[in-house]
């Protein structure tokens, strides 16, 4: 069944850190049934079946309203955009959160890096202040919040500290930290493993990665001929993978900028790679209509995967436990491949249905077993967002165990919010004035990002909504 249901372990496993808890479940704590006994001579008296029954509507209204308040404590708020954002020149292609790590240079502050094709990144601070006047801002609150943190950070100003990160304009934000050097634009970037480095990929040709302490460019990565259009850390952050507009999948030696391995992955254009959590496999997409699995090692393909009527791939990403892969199509679709793990070989084979898998470099005309071998599996699709034209990033949201989702931009100037389990669409965020091709959810807090294109240029920010003062943040 290709849209079965995941199991409550292999939910729980897209963030590989996370539990299962009670909400989760959909546990709720049941009414009490309430018994009238009779009195000692065997019958109720008006004064004691009075009592009674104002005692038991007393305990089942409180009982109800215990449920209430536990149901509603359970749906999770919805998402409302802060009411500051960045900018750049151009239009913004991509968007990433650094992440949660105990040597981050950041500490606990939320710092997002946005490349342009501008040829920059730039990194945003959100404080926790903006984020909890945010999450309790709405419609006109909005506005208030703005001018709050406007007056909190003047007076911030005025007695040295840093606080200020906006521009003269109270709703545009000011980069604590501009990365420039890329001769063209950039089109993807990405943070090493503790946060102190960042790597871009550029149309020209080049990869860079940069110390975002100091904002210097550290190693110069050369070697691919045309665009470079993705990139990624292994979780080591010793090795940086790289895919081309030439073909290509490159890995890189992070220290001496050296490539320690080509494969010619593709006939056209790769449009995605990425690391799996242990390193181990390499995920890429390419305009081929293919999906491959890559032994980091060996450079091995150990699966080929593709969808019916073999649609451009414009997106594809590991889920946090590497047990599944995330792509997007140029079909206006997103599918969820239960890939398994490293050593489950494909069989080879031309898929059935509109799934296909198979082993090997061999390509969708294979013959063999549609499943042959443990070749992947495709358990979800979404459609809602349009996707037809531009490669656009899409993201697990998974800090919050009670709103596990799948974020995605579109090129309605949108950005939609799935749920992971049923498919359907959370929410649809409004906001940008174009295309939607650059979203970003934080590792372990509720907070979004996303980057417009030429004619809007802005990178947004969304939070839960908080029901009352305090109770944004951390998946609550």
């Amino acid at each position: 069944d290709q849209q079965a249901d995941l199991s409550a372990t292999e939910l729980t496993e897209l963030n590989f850190t996370m539990g299962v808890s009670d909400a989760m479940s959909g546990t709720k704590r049941p009414l009490e049934e309430e018994t009238l006994e009779p009195s000692s001579d065997g019958s109720n008296t008006a004064a004691t079946t009075t009592s009674k029954q104002t005692a038991g509507s007393s305990s089942l209204s409180a009982e109800a309203a215990a449920v209430a308040s536990d149901l509603a404590s359970s749906i999770p708020s919805p998402f409302v955009e802060l009411p500051y954002h960045g900018e750049h020149r151009r239009a913004v292609s991509a968007v990433s959160f650094a992440p949660s790590h105990g040597q981050s240079p950041f500490g606990r502050t939320v710092v997002c890096a946005s490349a342009s094709a501008d040829g920059t990144v730039k990194l945003w601070k959100l404080t926790d202040d903006m984020l909890a006047r945010g999450g309790c801002a709405d419609g006109d609150g909005a506005a208030a919040a703005a001018t709050a943190f406007t007056a909190t950070s003047s007076a911030a100003d005025a007695t040295g500290s840093s606080g200020g990160d906006r521009d003269g304009d109270t709703n545009v934000l000011t980069a604590i930290q501009t990365l420039q050097g890329h001769a063209r634009g950039i089109n993807d970037c990405a943070w090493s493993r503790t946060a102190e480095y960042l790597a871009t990929a550029s149309d020209d040709k080049n990869l860079r990665v940069w110390d975002v302490r100091t904002g210097d460019a550290l190693v110069e990565f050369k070697g691919h001929t045309n665009f470079v259009f993705s990139c990624a850390f292994n979780p080591q952050s010793n090795l940086l993978v790289s895919g081309s507009f030439d073909e290509t999948v490159k890995i890189w030696d992070v220290r001496s900028g050296d490539c320690v391995s080509t494969l010619p992955a593709h006939s056209d254009p790769v449009t995605g790679v990425d690391f799996n959590r242990d390193g181990t496999c390499i995920v890429s997409g390419s305009h081929d209509g293919l999906i491959r699995i890559w032994d980091t090692m060996t450079g091995e393909c150990l699966k080929t995967i593709y969808a019916g009527g073999n649609p451009p791939v414009s997106f594809v990403r590991f889920s946090p436990n590497g047990k599944f892969v995330l792509s997007g199509t140029l079909d206006s679709t997103l599918r969820l491949w239960r890939v398994g793990d490293k050593d489950v070989g494909g069989g080879g084979g031309n898929g059935g249905g509109d799934i296909g898998a198979v082993g090997g470099t061999g390509g969708p005309t294979g013959g063999g077993s549609a499943l042959g071998g443990g070749g992947a599996r495709c358990t979800k699709t979404y459609t809602g967002h349009a996707n037809s034209k531009f490669c656009i990033f899409s993201a697990f949201t998974v800090a919050n165990p009670r709103r596990h989702s799948i974020v995605t931009g579109s090129e309605d100037g949108s950005v939609y919010i799935y749920d992971l389990q049923r498919r359907n669409v959370r929410q649809v965020l409004t906001g940008h004035t174009d295309a939607v091709l650059a979203v970003a959810a934080h590792d372990t807090r509720e907070i979004l990002a996303s980057g417009g294109m030429t004619d809007d240029k802005t990178v947004r920010f969304w939070v839960p909504k908080a029901r009352q003062e305090g109770m944004f943040g951390d998946g609550k």
